[in-house]
């Protein structure tokens, strides 16, 4: 059931985060899209992990959407860097690794495979919505390939969570 949630929460925070901040200039919205996960993420087992994971998420993600926008990868519509709402995406994403990710997280290859294929397509649908600009489809290739390695970086951090617990 927590899985389904966690999934559930973090699909309207996506939403929240892109069609209401991104595509409406609603940046409060993303907070409060923000809140069910963040509330449900109090109840996880694992959330000492789960919030190191989110933190690892928001700066990466933060690092790598400003260095997109640098290399006129992206453009968000009246900023010249990664906005606010891109971080609350980001840490939404940390939460979901140990749970509605979990199945990506234990494939050691085909899961961050998977995740850095799915990349340029939530780039592309916030496209849709009117919050961000993706000029050239080319340079999704770097992204998808940023992305494995961050969701390849944040999975070896719960194995060695794991790891360190067994022993």
């Amino acid at each position: 059931m927590y899985f389904v949630l966690n999934a559930a929460a973090f699909q309207l925070l996506w939403f929240g985060c892109v069609l209401g901040a991104g595509g409406h200039g609603l940046t409060l919205l993303a907070f409060g899209a923000a809140l069910p996960l963040v509330a449900l993420s109090l109840l996880s087992t694992s959330r000492r992990l789960d919030w190191q994971l989110a933190g690892i998420c928001v700066a990466a993600g933060l690092l790598l959407d400003n260095l997109w926008v640098f290399l006129d990868i992206f453009d968000y519509p009246d900023s010249l860097y990664a906005p606010l709402w891109i971080g609350v995406l980001w840490l939404g994403f940390g939460l979901t690794v140990n749970h509605s990710l979990a199945w990506f997280r234990d494939k050691r290859l085909l899961g961050p495979i998977i995740v850095g294929a799915c990349a340029p397509i939530t780039y592309l649908a916030g496209q849709r919505f009117g919050a961000v600009s993706v000029d050239n489809l080319i340079p999704l290739g770097l992204v998808s390939a940023a992305w494995m390695i961050l969701f390849y970086s944040v999975s070896a951090v719960v194995r060695a969570e794991r790891s360190a617990a067994t022993t």
